[in-house]
C-alpha cells in the first residue's frame, strides 16, 4: 500500500540535491529530556552542591544529537533509599503526561540506592512508559541495551552495591553520632533558639545574647500561669522574630518559607520542653535509618535519650526547668481529662472540612468543639491569623459553625431562587435566533479549520515525496516542512479552542447547565449534605467572627446568562 511505503521511507537514508546522504532521524523531532539531580542530606551538610551534577549532564546532552532538555529536576537533601521525593514525583508526573520521554542522571546511585525499587523502574516502569533512561558515569543507556548483553547484570550489581553502601553509611553515621553524644558534643545543624555555635568549636554551644532573654521570658510567663498560645501571641505582638524567622534574618537558613514564620503554641511548647537550656545536652531524640525504605523520622522515648550534664552555660536553672515541666504535665492531664470527659458524645459530620480558610493568611481553619453545661457541645473553626503586612501581630480567628451554616443557607437560598428562574428561561434559549446564529458560526469555523488541517497533513506528505524525488533541496524541504508544521499546530490549537467554546455554549445555555442542576438538586433535597456542598463551594474565607466570604465553584456560569437575557448579546 502506498501509505505504508511512505511510513517506512522515513527510517531510510535519502539523498539531497548535493548528493550527500542524510538520515531522516536527523530531521525528526528531538527526544524531550529531563535531567534528574540528587544529593542526600548528609552530602548537603558536607557542602556538596548540585551544580557539579548539572554541569556534567548539560555537557553530556549538548554532545547528543537526539536529545532536547525540557526541564531540570533537583532533589536537594533527599535520601536515595526511597522514591518518595518531591522533584522525582514531579518528573514522573511529566513522564505520564508525555512531556518527558528520556531521563538522564549522573549515575545509578543518584537515581536510587534501593536495589528492588531501582530494578523495578529500569525493567518494568520505564519500558512500559516508553522512557529512555541514561546514567552517564555508568555508561548505561536503555536504548542500547541490545548491544551489551552484560549491561543488565552490571546494573543489577551496581544496585546491590548502592544499597549495601546505604546500609554501611547508616551504621557509620549512627556510630559517629553515638560517640559524639557520649562525649557531650553538639552535632545539630541549627542550635536551639537562645544559643549559637562557638566559632572556635562548632560542637560547643554558647549563649546568644540577642535571643536568650526571650527564652528566659517564656519560662517566666509559664511560671506565671500563661498558656502556650497566649505566650505566642504576646511574642508576636512584641515584634520578636520567631526562631526560624530569626535564623532567616541572620542568614543561617535561606528557604523563603521561613521569612515570615511566626510564634505559635507548638513553638513555645518545644522551647519549654528543651533541657538544653539548663546547660545539659540532651541528644539522640530522633533517629532515621538510611538503610531502610523509611520516609519518617522515629522519635526516641525520653528514657533512651543521651543526656550529658554541664556541657555549656545554662540560660535557666534546673529548678525552673523542672518546675515548668510539672506545670506542663498538669496542663496535659487537664486537657486530656477535658478531651475525654465527653468522648461519649458523637460529633455530627464535619461538612465544611477542607473548605474553611482564614481570609487574611489563607491558612486552613480546623473544627474544634467545647462542651457547655447550659448549651451542650458547640463547634467552631479556628486558626492563627497574621493580620499585618509585616507579619508581626497575630490573633486567633474563630467563627461558630452555626454562623457559617446560616450564612451559606442565606446565600444558597438566593442562588436557588435565581436557578429556578433561569431554568425556565434556558428551556427556550436554544431556539433563540441569536443563539442559533452563534452556534452556526462556530460550526462553520470548525468545519473550515478541519478541512484545512487535512490539507496540511496531505501537504506534509507531498513535501517529503518532492524532496525524495529531488524536486526540493534539503534546505527548502526543511523550511517548508517547518512552516507547514507550525500552521498545522496552530490550526489544531484553534480547532480545539473552537470545539470547547461550542460545547461550553451548548451546555451553558441549556437546562443542563451543571450549576443550575446542582442548585436544583439542593432545592429538591432541602438539606446541605457534605457531598453537595463540596460540589458547589470552592472555599470559605473567614475574616472575623461575623464576616466571611463564600467562593462558589461555578461563579462564572451565571453571569453570561444574565448578560444575554438583559442585552441579547451572545458571548
Amino acid at each position: 500500500m502506498p501509505h505504508k511505503r511512505k511510513g517506512r521511507i522515513a527510517d531510510t537514508a535519502v539523498m539531497d540535491s548535493k548528493g550527500v546522504s542524510s538520515s531522516m532521524e536527523d530531521i525528526s523531532k528531538l527526544m524531550p529530556t529531563g535531567l534528574y539531580l540528587r544529593i542526600s542530606g548528609e552530602e548537603a551538610a558536607k557542602g556538596e552542591k548540585l551544580n557539579n551534577q548539572r554541569d556534567l549532564l548539560l555537557s553530556f546532552v549538548k554532545k547528543q544529537n537526539d536529545l532536547k532538555i525540557v526541564d531540570i529536576y533537583s532533589d536537594n537533601g533527599e535520601t536515595g533509599t526511597n522514591f518518595d521525593r518531591p522533584e522525582w514525583n514531579r518528573l514522573m508526573e511529566d513522564v505520564r503526561k508525555k512531556r518527558i520521554s528520556c531521563i538522564v542522571v549522573k549515575d545509578l546511585s543518584r537515581f536510587g540506592r534501593n536495589y528492588i525499587e531501582t530494578g523495578n523502574y529500569l525493567e518494568m516502569v520505564f519500558p512500559v512508559l516508553h522512557v529512555r533512561f541514561i546514567a552517564v558515569n555508568d555508561n548505561y543507556d536503555s536504548k542500547k541495551l541490545e548491544s551489551s548483553a552484560l549491561q543488565p547484570l552490571d546494573t543489577m550489581i551496581k544496585g546491590i552495591v548502592n544499597e549495601a553502601y546505604a546500609k554501611d553509611i547508616s551504621r557509620k553515621i549512627f556510630t559517629a553520632k553515638e560517640i559524639q553524644r557520649k562525649n557531650g558534643l553538639y552535632y545539630g545543624n541549627i542550635p536551639p533558639y537562645g544559643y549559637c555555635k562557638d566559632p572556635d568549636d562548632p560542637h560547643h554551644l554558647i549563649i546568644n545574647q540577642e535571643t536568650a532573654h526571650t527564652v528566659r521570658q517564656i519560662f517566666q510567663w509559664k511560671l506565671e500561669g500563661m498558656g502556650n498560645f497566649q505566650i505566642a501571641r504576646l511574642l508576636n505582638e512584641s515584634n520578636i522574630p520567631a526562631p526560624m524567622r530569626y535564623q532567616f534574618l541572620v542568614g543561617a537558613v535561606k528557604a523563603p518559607r521561613y521569612e515570615n514564620s511566626i510564634w505559635q503554641g507548638i513553638t513555645v511548647k518545644v522551647i519549654l520542653s528543651n533541657r538544653t537550656y539548663t546547660g545539659d545536652l540532651a541528644m539522640g531524640k530522633r533517629r532515621k535509618n538510611l538503610s531502610k525504605n523509611l520516609t519518617k523520622v522515629k522519635n526516641i522515648p525520653c528514657k533512651d535519650w543521651t543526656i550529658t550534664e554541664n556541657t555549656h552555660e545554662a540560660i535557666i536553672s534546673r529548678e525552673t526547668f523542672f518546675k515548668v515541666q510539672r506545670i506542663c504535665m498538669q496542663e496535659l492531664e487537664k486537657n486530656r481529662a477535658n478531651r475525654y470527659c465527653h468522648s461519649d458524645i458523637d460529633s455530627p459530620d464535619d461538612i465544611f472540612a477542607g473548605l474553611v480558610y482564614s481570609g487574611d493568611t489563607k491558612l486552613k481553619m480546623y473544627r474544634t468543639r467545647n462542651y457547655y453545661e447550659n448549651h451542650g457541645m458547640k463547634y467552631r473553626y479556628t486558626t492563627i491569623s497574621q493580620r499585618d503586612t509585616d507579619y508581626s501581630k497575630c490573633s486567633i480567628v474563630t467563627i461558630k459553625e452555626e454562623q457559617i451554616r446560616e450564612t451559606l443557607a442565606c446565600l444558597l437560598k438566593k442562588q436557588m431562587e435565581l436557578a429556578l428562574e433561569l431554568n425556565d428561561y434556558l428551556a427556550t434559549v436554544q431556539e433563540h435566533q441569536t443563539f442559533l446564529s452563534r452556534k452556526e458560526a462556530l460550526e462553520k469555523q470548525i468545519k473550515e479549520l478541519a478541512t484545512r488541517h487535512k490539507e496540511l497533513a496531505s501537504m506534509q506528505s507531498d513535501l517529503y515525496l518532492h524532496y525524495s524525488e529531488g524536486l526540493l533541496t534539503r534546505e527548502k524541504y526543511l523550511a517548508q516542512k517547518e512552516e507547514c508544521r507550525l500552521e498545522r499546530l496552530s490550526s489544531e490549537n484553534r480547532l480545539a479552542e473552537l470545539k470547547s467554546t461550542l460545547e461550553r455554549l451548548k451546555i451553558r445555555f441549556s437546562p443542563h447547565n451543571p450549576y443550575i442542576q446542582l442548585l436544583l438538586e439542593f432545592y429538591e433535597n432541602d438539606s446541605l449534605s457534605k457531598e453537595l456542598l463540596h460540589r458547589l463551594v470552592d472555599k470559605i474565607y473567614v475574616y472575623d467572627s461575623k464576616t466571611l466570604e463564600v467562593v462558589f465553584k461555578y461563579r462564572d456560569e451565571i453571569e453570561p446568562i444574565l448578560k444575554f437575557r438583559e442585552s441579547g448579546v451572545m458571548p
